[in-house]
Formats: C-alpha cells, structure tokens, sequence
C-alpha cells in the first residue's frame, strides 16, 4: 500500500492486516469480527496519506467500507451483555483456568467468590474496572490466554477463537486495560495479536522471560508506550507498520535474545519516528543498518550486539545529542566505515 500507492493494494493490505469480517447486504452494514480498531487505523491512514477510501476485495464489492471507528464502542456493550464487572471476573477467572492457577506463586484472592476481583492479587482496578495486570514471576503456564474461553452455540460448536464479537472472557476482551506484565512465567505457543488491537488504552506490554515463540508484533495496541519481548523463542518480527497508533507513541521495544531471523534493513525501515530505546541484542539478525535510523531525534540507546550484522554504519545524525548508548559490537561480519 505504501510502495504502490495505489487504492486497490491499500484494499488487500487491510483485509490481510486486520482480518475477517461481513456484510449485511440488506442493510449495508460492515461487522468487523477481527478488529474494528485497526480497520479504524487503516480507514483513517489511508484517506489521509493517499486520499483513498478502503473497498473490501474478498466479498468482490464495490462498496466502501463505512466508518469503522465506532463500531467498537457499539458492540463492546453487546459483548459484555451489559455488565462489563460480571464480565471482567469471568475474562480473569478464565486467565486463571487456561494458565495454571491452582499452581500459582500468589493466587490471593482468585476465584473466592466472597472476595471483589479488584482486590485479587495482580489486579488493579480505576473506578471499579480493571486497568491493569501484574502476574509477573507467578508460575503462570500454558497458552498465551488472548481467548480464555470459546463462545459456544447452541448447537455445541465453538466460534471461530478469531471472531472477537462472540468469543468471551480473556486478555483481549478487558477493554479498559492499561498494563498487562505477564514476564519471567512459562506461558508457550504464538500470541494472537489482532484481538488484542482492540485494547486501545493498553500502553505497557511486557511479556518478557517466557517460552513464547512465533511472530513479534511490537504493535500490541493502538497506544503502546513500552513492549518487552526479550528472552523468549520468536523467530520472527512483524515489520512496523505506518498506519497504526502506536507507530507515533511507542518509545521503548526489547526483542533481545530471541531467534530472530530476518535482515535488519526491512526490520527497521519504518521504525517509529518517536523511539527512544531499541535494543534486539543476541538474534540472527543479518544484514545492513537502513538509513532511517538517521532520523530518530529522540534515540537514547540502541542496541543490536551479538547479531551477524554488516555493511556501513548509519551516522545517527538526528540522535547525535540524544543518543546515550550505542552497541553493535560482537558482529558475526562486521561493519565498515566509522
């Protein structure tokens, strides 16, 4: 979309970055069943970059998407049937189910029923809505817990674990989180990341110190401040893409100690304009540095030692006062230049 230009790649670039969704014929209506959110971002980047707006391709239609952007806050109120505190304690209580509870370091207070989810261990709560997630070093295992809990029709089948309107109860349906630190536990497989664009205040994300695997999106949310990685199994990082909100807002990434493969020139081309801390320390990440980290005026440190980095190094001309840390070393080819 952004190399092309062009409406009809910013139409397939939607539908592979945000997901699935629907259409009403009758009464002309989109229903998102991914997330609104980051169609929202899509819709908004690309009328205003390119002047365009988005068509869905897959239903081979001409019509355009309409605003998605309050869709979210439609539905939220359906999905929690109205009583988003008995829908909060279920989400955790699921979290709990799906990560090993029983055998937690500190599971003061979980799943007493005499005891309001606001005062359990971990979790703190505003105005008696849960805004954030402590659960860090607790012995927590099993499958990141973006869905806790399937939906069930009445007929015994389970909605798709993609469609967020039906799915309830985990991570990506506590709609008024924060900060979510889930490092130095044992929780395994891939994390499924469109469900959680849709926690739109999420600003800090650590996840750090696990067994995680698969695809980095640094991207989380809609907000994000601050995201950790490090010292999991991922193999992958999702490229940083322009359109969401995070793009302006993210100021620290850690992806340190993974097994990441990729080469750095497409890794971090569009790295975010506002970064003040990157550090993807001990991967494989080969390649050439790419000129845009020439344009980072607030980079405090930057760090991608132990990698099989080569080519010329950038000059850092924006960063040059800013920059406080700066380690390539331990290069398994070298650079050139000074």
């Amino acid at each position: 979309c952004e190399d092309t230009r062009a409406g009809e790649a910013c139409d397939y670039a939607a539908e592979y970055c945000c997901g699935d969704y629907s259409y009403g014929e009758g009464i002309g209506f989109f229903w998102y069943l991914n997330s609104p959110t980051c169609y929202c971002d899509f819709f908004n980047y690309a009328q205003d970059e390119f002047q365009h707006k988005l068509k869905l391709k897959k239903l081979n239609t001409s019509n355009e998407i309409t605003y998605p952007c309050g869709q979210f806050q439609l539905l939220v109120p359906e999905v929690t049937e109205g009583n988003p505190r008995e829908f909060e304690r279920a989400s955790l209580e699921a979290i709990y189910n799906r990560t090993n509870g029983q055998n937690w370091t500190n599971s003061s207070g979980w799943m007493n029923v005499t005891v309001d989810h606001c005062q359990w261990y971990g979790i703190t709560c505003d105005d008696r809505v849960v805004t954030g997630i402590d659960l860090r070093d607790n012995n927590l295992a099993g499958q990141f817990p973006v869905y806790a809990r399937n939906f069930t029709y009445s007929d015994g089948t389970f909605a798709a674990e993609s469609d967020w309107q039906v799915n309830k109860y985990g991570l990506a349906n506590l709609y008024n989180l924060e900060t979510l630190d889930l490092a130095d536990n044992k929780l395994t497989g891939t994390i499924e990341y469109r469900p959680l664009y849709n926690l739109h205040l999420l600003t800090h994300f650590d996840v750090s110190g696990n067994q995680l695997s698969g695809e980095v999106n640094a991207f989380v949310s809609p907000s994000l401040i601050y995201t950790n990685f490090s010292n999991n199994r991922f193999t992958y990082m999702r490229s940083f893409e322009r359109y969401k909100g995070s793009f302006r807002t993210l100021l620290f990434c850690d992806v340190s100690n993974n097994d990441i493969q990729q080469d750095a020139s497409v890794l971090l081309e569009n790295i975010p304009p506002n970064i003040k801390q990157f550090v993807a320390s001990n991967n494989p990440i080969t390649g050439s540095l790419p000129a845009s980290l020439n344009d980072l005026p607030q980079l405090r440190q930057f760090n991608l030692s132990s990698n099989a980095l080569s080519g010329e190094l950038p000059k850092f001309a924006e960063s040059i006062l800013s920059l406080q840390e700066l380690d390539l070393s331990n290069q398994a080819n070298g650079f050139t230049g000074s």
